[in-house]
């Protein structure tokens, strides 16, 4: 009886975890319309077909908790419906839990990205490499703890935070570039990666501050070369998680520094550098103290290709410099002009040798930076645009209006640098020495003044130009046409730049139209009987002249009583007054006299004869039909 019960245990059991696997992983087969996320300018969507989870709009995405609620994709992040998420430009910042859990393959981050937050990626199983785009800041707390499927990361030289956590668990990270622009490392930010075996600070004499147990469990991490100004908590290197030393764990580490009294306290063998390695693009920076202002710095460069190089420093310093090869003096340089205290050392270097650098003080404290650039830039893009209203141009002695583009403006623009030998490099647009040569903005307006519309404007490196686009709003002037007797009123606008013009603000005029019909006088008692049209007389109102039209019809505009003269070119003239109000008035026939051509008061063989040779082909024939009562 037992056994019995105990199969059927067994079977309720499978069917029960079969019924429990079909509900949890029901994948969601519907898409999802462009939808907004809270109250943010940030906007969601999915597509079912291709798995894709998009995320657009401009702005920050905003913090999320791991709800339903908050996160609306939560009920499904985890259960294979997500294979792709991206995120388009424009988005600035990914807020807290954003992707929290979400098991997508690929996730597409854009440039415009300033901010990762708190466990905003972390918990995805699946993502193998995350390539954080140039301008991230901070890395936010947990941001990447436990993406157990992640080999490499690429962090940009913008990152300056790195918070706590923020890849714990990280188990098959494999190595790890830290920038040169990280300042500050939190507690456990790569605790237990169990695969990390490298890790590389760009620069070995940053200034960096690493937290308590930031490499703790890292058991393949067995030599690491520390800076000379990081500062080292407890348990940051050479430990596991029951606090007990790595075997072999061993350190490279400088005069002077925490890391060389980490190493000495707790016991871990160490080797002594005195020289800070010079890579394309990185800067090294340092300072001189009171306790080191006699010091001798030395660097040290391997070129991988045989070309021109600049090494140079920057800082409000004041540097000497010597390059060296071997031991035979290359190149001296001391300030870089009569207002900078910097060096720059330019010499062709080949291809596998090692050159080093010797930079001293003149009796001078304060930071400073040396970096090492190829001498030739082919080209540089920018990312960045401006864009102005065209009344913000001021006029200058030519009459051009010139638009004042100032270096603050420019703040953020990415400058994608081409330089000889196939290195790129990015950098945020600074008005400052590079590279042997001056970033600035190009005056190229007074030439290329800008209009309305799409332009562009210039930056140079030396000789070298990139354009950036700058984009022109019209300003209007309006002028105010008054209304008249005949005219509505209204206003025109014109372009103060590019003189464009259009017509609005239209008033009615308020006058009194005056209108009626001239025809011709069958009979001297003044009948028409057949109300033939007559255009052949021109009328005055006020001092202005009107003209009837080929089907009799006159029209007037008044603000007043109107009296009316009608000069007729076959007769009689006629004066009519007429009174108004507020309304229009449709005055009715007037009746005209059309046969006395000499205006003689009589009609007689003279006026025929004058039909005959001057108004006949004009009138027509049957015009002369009604003369005969006026005989």
């Amino acid at each position: 009886m037992k056994r019995i019960t105990a199969i059927i245990l067994s079977v309720l059991t499978v069917l029960l975890s079969f019924s429990f696997c079909q509900t949890a992983f029901a994948l969601k087969t519907t898409d999802v319309a462009r939808t907004q996320i809270g109250t943010s300018d940030t906007y969601y969507e999915f597509n079912a077909e291709t798995k894709t989870l998009t995320i657009s709009g401009s702005g920050a995405i905003p913090n999320m908790l791991n709800d339903d609620t908050s996160q609306p994709w939560s009920s499904w992040r985890s259960d294979g419906s997500i294979d792709n998420v991206v995120i388009e430009e424009g988005i600035t910042a990914v807020g807290n839990y954003v992707l929290y859990q979400v098991s997508a393959e690929s996730v597409q981050l854009p440039s415009t990205l300033k901010k990762i937050g708190n466990y905003a990626f972390a918990y995805n199983s699946k993502v193998k490499s995350y390539d954080v785009p140039f301008g991230v800041e901070m890395i936010g707390v947990s941001a990447f703890e436990n993406c157990i499927s992640m080999t490499e990361v690429t962090l940009p030289d913008t990152v300056s935070t790195i918070s706590k956590n923020a890849f714990k668990q990280c188990y098959k990270l494999e190595s790890v570039r830290i920038p040169y622009s990280v300042t500050s490392m939190g507690n456990y930010a790569f605790h237990r990666c169990s695969e990390l075996s490298c890790v590389e600070f760009e620069s070995l004499s940053t200034a960096v501050k690493i937290g308590s147990y930031a490499f703790m469990a890292c058991p393949k991490l067995e030599e690491v070369s520390v800076p000379l100004n990081a500062t080292l908590n407890s348990y940051t290197f050479g430990y596991d998680d029951s606090k007990k030393k790595y075997d072999g764990f061993a350190m490279n580490v400088y005069s002077g520094s925490d890391a060389l009294s980490y190493a000495m306290a707790k016991g871990f063998e160490y080797n002594m550098l005195d020289k800070f390695p010079l890579n394309l693009g990185i800067m090294n920076y340092n300072e001189f103290i009171e306790e080191t202002i006699n010091y001798e710095y030395i660097y040290s460069f391997i070129p991988s290709a045989s070309m021109k190089y600049n090494i140079y420093s920057v800082g409000d310093v004041d540097l000497t410099a010597v390059l060296y090869e071997n031991e035979a003096e290359l190149i001296t340089s001391d300030d870089i002009s009569k207002d900078n205290l910097n060096f720059c050392l330019s010499y062709e270097l080949e291809a596998g040798r090692e050159y080093t650098v010797s930079v001293k003080s003149v009796r001078s404290e304060g930071e400073y930076g040396v970096v090492v650039y190829p001498d030739v830039i082919n080209s540089f893009d920018i990312k960045g645009s401006l864009s102005f209203n065209a009344a913000d141009g001021v006029l200058n002695d030519g009459g051009i209006r010139v638009f004042e583009i100032t270096d603050e403006m420019l703040e953020g623009f990415i400058l994608t640098i081409d330089f000889e030998g196939g290195y790129k490099d990015k950098i945020y647009y600074e008005n400052k020495f590079f590279d042997n040569r001056q970033i600035e903005i190009a005056d190229t307006q007074s030439k290329n003044p800008l209009t309305c519309g799409n332009n562009s404007c210039f930056v140079s490196i030396g000789e070298v130009l990139s354009a950036f686009d700058v984009f022109i709003e019209h300003s209007y002037e309006e002028e105010v046409i008054p209304y008249t007797v005949d005219d509505d009123g209204y206003s025109v606008f014109t372009c103060v730049l590019c003189k464009d013009t259009y017509k609005g603000n239209f008033v009615p005029t308020p006058a009194v139209t005056v209108s009626g019909k001239a025809v011709l006088m069958e009979k001297p008692d003044g009948s028409h009987e057949h109300n033939i049209p007559y255009p052949y007389a021109t009328f005055f109102a006020n001092d202005r002249t009107y003209y009837i039209d080929a089907e009799g019809n006159f029209s007037v505009n008044t603000f007043d009583d109107l009296d009316l003269v009608f000069e007729n070119e076959n007769g009689r003239d006629v004066s009519v007054h007429i009174d108004v109000d507020s309304e229009d008035v449709d005055f009715g026939f007037i009746a005209f006299e059309g046969y006395d051509f000499n205006k003689d008061n009589y009609v007689n063989a003279k006026d025929f004869a004058i039909f005959l040779k001057e108004k006949q082909n004009k009138y027509g024939e049957d015009y002369w039909k009604y003369a005969i009562n006026f005989v």
